[in-house]
């Protein structure tokens, strides 16, 4: 909530210092494309580790709550993950578990297709495997977007 109303105080004060919103277009979409990238390094880096795992079979076992400090915020985070079993041993999933639809992906009964990453101790799911085929697509479309939309304001800045 912090985060949200420092950027709009920062808004604000762009658009009565400069007196035009074009620093402040620029602004926003600086930091959104800042973020695209962080995000698609992250899934781009989840598609590597992908190249580094093996494929077993395993069944779906429980919806784990894990903590997990963090060195930014400066307390423990707490979020769901799915835990599954192959060959007798449990592996929590890279990604948390879906809140939402958690009940349509994960079914005890059926044995399922598991990307076992060995160095960290943890699997890839069908679903997580989605996800790190879509979010990089999604994230390139999304800068492209966002790069065009910069030149467009530069264009309309420096042509007027």
């Amino acid at each position: 909530m912090e985060f949200i109303i420092m950027y709009i105080v920062a808004a604000i004060l762009l658009c009565l210092l400069t007196g035009s919103a074009f620093f402040l277009s620029f602004a926003i979409l600086t930091v959104f494309i800042g973020f695209v990238a962080v995000i698609s390094v992250y899934f781009l880096l989840c598609v590597y580790k992908l190249f580094h795992t093996s494929v077993k079979k395993g069944s779906f076992v429980r919806v784990d709550e894990v903590k997990q400090g963090s060195a930014v915020l400066g307390k423990s985070l707490k979020y769901k993950v799915a835990v599954y079993e192959i060959d007798g041993k449990e592996y929590e999933s890279v990604f948390p578990a879906e809140g939402l639809f958690g009940v349509y992906f994960y079914s005890k009964t059926q044995s399922c297709r598991l990307w076992l990453y060995e160095k960290e101790k943890r699997v890839f799911d069908t679903y997580n495997i989605a996800s790190c085929v879509v979010w990089p697509i999604f994230c390139a479309l999304f800068m492209t977007a966002a790069v065009f939309a910069l030149m467009h304001i530069f264009k309309m800045r420096y042509m007027m």
